[in-house]
Order: structure tokens, then sequence, then C-alpha cells
């Protein structure tokens, strides 16, 4: 594919994958309301028998209950918002790697509430391919860097693979087609993860939390071992979970 066709589809309108609002009602309607999906989704897109009352393909109805009422909605808005405040005050006064951890949460924090705020107000103001493509380069990014580290022998924190995971899952969660196992995988992982923080069983700062060869005495750890910051992150992951169980319920 040419340069210039990637950088069309990339921007293109969200023509890839039907927006959040398209799919699942806005997060409002009963589950049994049909709804249009974003131009260029296809017939298979919908469940089974998911066509509209005249036997046209262009209506998809949710298959599953509706998640996300208004008010549903507006607290995992605020939540995100409160964690987002959070992890920008965190950006500004910290530097190195501990700025680029945040900057992956405050990237994926902004996508998440446009998704939320897009279920409630049928938002389209960004390309749903423009946001995988974004997460699918942070990925790679991490990755990169990760392997430099050990190539380096210049350990790092596990903190960096939660994250890793945390990117992919992004660039997953704005792809049209989803996998219902692997859909189902996030959910238990993120629900497992925002116990974990709850309960400060993620914690790197006790000097065993370094990934690598090297001197493991030397690693950064990016850990904030506080009850708020344990909580953003609880919020954080199971804003994910959630998100994961609404969409592939209402598919």
């Amino acid at each position: 594919m040419s340069f210039i066709a990637v950088v069309s589809a990339v921007f293109a309108d969200s023509s890839m994958m039907p927006s959040p609002a398209a799919s699942m009602g806005g997060g409002m309607g009963s589950a049994g309301a049909s709804m249009a999906p974003s131009a260029g989704m296809g017939a298979s897109m919908a469940p089974s028998g998911a066509m509209n009352p005249d036997g046209g393909s262009g209506m998809m109805a949710m298959s599953g209950p509706d998640l996300l009422p208004p008010v549903v909605t507006w607290i995992w808005l605020i939540l995100l918002a409160f964690v987002l405040v959070f992890h920008c005050s965190h950006f500004l006064r910290m530097g190195g790697q501990h700025r680029w951890f945040h900057a992956s949460h405050i990237l994926m924090l902004v996508s998440m509430l446009y998704m939320y705020a897009s279920m409630e107000y049928k938002w389209k103001w960004l390309s749903h391919s423009l946001q995988e493509w974004i997460f699918i380069l942070t990925s790679l990014a991490i990755v990169i860097w990760m392997i430099m580290r050990i190539a380096k022998k210049a350990p790092f924190s596990y903190l960096w693979i939660l994250a890793l995971i945390m990117q992919a899952a992004m660039a997953y969660m704005w792809m049209p087609d989803w996998v219902a196992v692997l859909t189902w995988i996030l959910v238990a992982y993120y629900a497992l993860e925002t116990l974990a923080w709850l309960f400060g069983l993620i914690n790197d700062t006790k000097g065993k939390g370094a990934v690598g060869p090297g001197d493991k005495s030397a690693f950064v750890a990016l850990a904030h071992p506080s009850v708020l910051a344990n909580v953003s992150m609880a919020i954080m992951a199971a804003s994910m979970a959630y998100m994961f169980a609404a969409m592939q319920l209402m598919r």
C-alpha cells in the first residue's frame, strides 16, 4: 500500500469502524432498539437477525443489554476526568521515565473519555482508525524501547509491561472487528488488575520489580504507593474492563 493510501486510511472518517454511539445506540436506547452504523459498515458487522424491519442491511440491533445508560456514562466520565487531572499533575512535575509513563496513561484517558462521551453525544470528531493507529504506534514504541533496554542490559520496571498491554488493548478497542474470546480475556484481566491496584499488590518500589538483565538495583521504579495513586490506577483498569464488557454484550 502506498504512503498516500495509508495516510488517507488513517485520517479518513470513521467508516473503518462503527462509532461507539452508532454500534451501541448512543448508550441510551433500550436493549432492543435499532440503530444505524457509521457509513461503510457492512451487514457482516451486525449480529444475527439484526436487519432492520424493511430487510435492509443498514440497521443493526443490539443483541444484549445496554450497560451504558446516561447515569453510568456520566459516572465514568467524572471518574476518568479526575484520574486525568491526577496524571497530568504528575506529568508536569516529573521527568524521565515517569513522564513518559504518565503520558501513556494520559493518552489512554483522553481516548476513553472520548469513547464514553461519544456513547452519550454521538461525537465524531476523531477518526476511529486514527485512534487505532495512534495506539498501535505507541505499543510499537514501547516494545522497541524495551528491546533496546534489554540489549543494553538496563532493566526496566514491570509496570512498563502493564502500560504496553494497556496501549495494545486500546488499539484493539478501536478496531472494527473483535474476537469474543479475546475480549472476555481482557475483561477478566482488567478486573484482576483493578483488584490488584486496590489491594496494593502492584508495587515496584520494593526493589523486586525489575525486568531484563543487568544491575537490577538501578532500574527506575514507577509506582506511587499511595491510596490516591492506587485508586486512580484501579479506576483506569475498571473503566476498560467495563467498556469491553459493555461493547461486547451489545454486539
